[in-house]
C-alpha cells in the first residue's frame, strides 16, 4: 500500500489481510475528478494499465481518487453509451503497485447491473492479473431485480454509491481536469 503521507510497517501488513468486502465497504473521501473524458487514457488515471489505453469508437472515461484514513484508491469508469456497455473499477494502491478489488457493471447485451469480485483473495493481486479469474455476482444466470437506462452522470454516481465514494476535501491537483 503507498499511505497518504507516508505510512508505516503495520499500516502496508493491514491492507495484506482485507477482504475485498471490506475495501469496499470503507467510505472514501473523494480526493479529485477528472470529468468525463474521450481522449486515451494515460496511466496515471487507471494504473492497472502499463502503457496509455487507447480510447475510441464512442468510449469515454472518467477516474477520481479517494482516501480512507491513510490507504488511497482509485475510481475508473469507462462507458459506450451507443453500445450500452458500463464498467467501473475500484483499486487500490499497494507496496507492490495497484490492484483491482472489484468492477461494478451493466451491458446492454445481456441484462442486470452486477459486480465482479474474487472474494477469496484480500484484492491485493498488483497489476492487470487483478482483472482475471473474478467471479460475477449475481450469476449471469440468475434473476435481475433491476433494469436501468444510464447516462454518463447516474452510472457516474451509482458506481461512486456501490464503492463508497463521498464527495469531501476535494482538491485540485493531477486528476482534476482544466477549466
Amino acid at each position: 500500500m503507498v499511505p497518504a503521507g507516508g505510512g508505516t510497517t503495520a499500516t502496508n501488513r493491514a491492507i495484506e489481510t482485507m477482504r475485498v468486502r471490506h475495501l469496499i465497504a470503507r467510505t472514501k473521501a473523494q480526493r479529485s475528478d477528472t470529468g468525463w473524458m474521450t481522449n486515451d487514457m494515460p496511466p496515471r488515471y487507471s494504473p492497472i494499465y502499463a502503457k496509455t489505453r487507447p480510447i475510441r469508437g464512442g468510449w469515454k472515461w472518467r477516474s477520481a481518487r479517494g482516501e480512507a484514513g491513510a490507504t488511497r484508491f482509485i475510481l475508473t469508469a469507462l462507458c459506450n453509451t451507443r453500445r450500452d456497455n458500463w464498467q467501473a473499477y475500484l483499486m487500490v494502491e499497494t507496496a507492490d503497485g495497484v490492484s483491482v478489488v472489484a468492477r461494478f457493471e451493466h451491458h446492454g447485451s445481456h441484462p442486470g447491473l452486477h459486480a465482479h469480485a474474487h472474494c477469496e483473495r484480500g484484492g491485493v493481486e498488483a497489476g492487470a492479473s487483478g482483472l482475471d479469474g473474478l467471479v460475477r455476482i449475481p450469476k449471469a444466470g440468475e434473476v435481475h431485480r433491476r433494469t436501468q437506462a444510464w447516462t454518463e452522470g447516474t452510472f457516474w454516481e451509482a458506481a461512486r454509491r456501490f464503492f463508497k465514494f463521498a464527495d469531501g476535501g476535494r482538491q485540485s491537483g493531477l486528476f482534476d481536469r482544466a477549466t
